[in-house]
């Protein structure tokens, strides 16, 4: 067997290039690097995490209008932000809070 002889450097500066995609329809598989596997390990654990939620509930949740001045909605938005929760869980659980006492 002859040892194979090194590839010139135009053919190396070739291989390095991107192809445009002819077919730009066509699906190219690509392999996972190591974000893909995080993101997908993450994605399945929220899901996870939802499903166990939502078979822990017991109570049925109903949906209920409430009419607000645009200064209150302002200020429910920026403290619902602030503590990372939608605007519903801010009120559910003030709620909450208030006809306990």
């Amino acid at each position: 067997m002859r040892p194979k002889a090194a590839p010139s450097q135009k053919r190396r500066m070739k291989s390095t290039e991107v192809e445009p995609s002819r077919d730009l329809g066509a699906e190219v598989e690509r392999p996972l690097d190591a974000e893909d596997v995080a993101l997908s390990l993450l994605d399945a654990r929220v899901r996870a995490e939802e499903a166990q939620a939502d078979l822990s509930s017991t109570e049925p949740d109903a949906g209920v209008s409430v009419r607000l001045p645009r200064a209150v909605i302002s200020r429910l938005l920026a403290e619902a932000a602030k503590r990372h929760i939608t605007p519903s869980e801010l009120i559910k659980r003030a709620l909450m809070q208030y006809l306990r006492t």
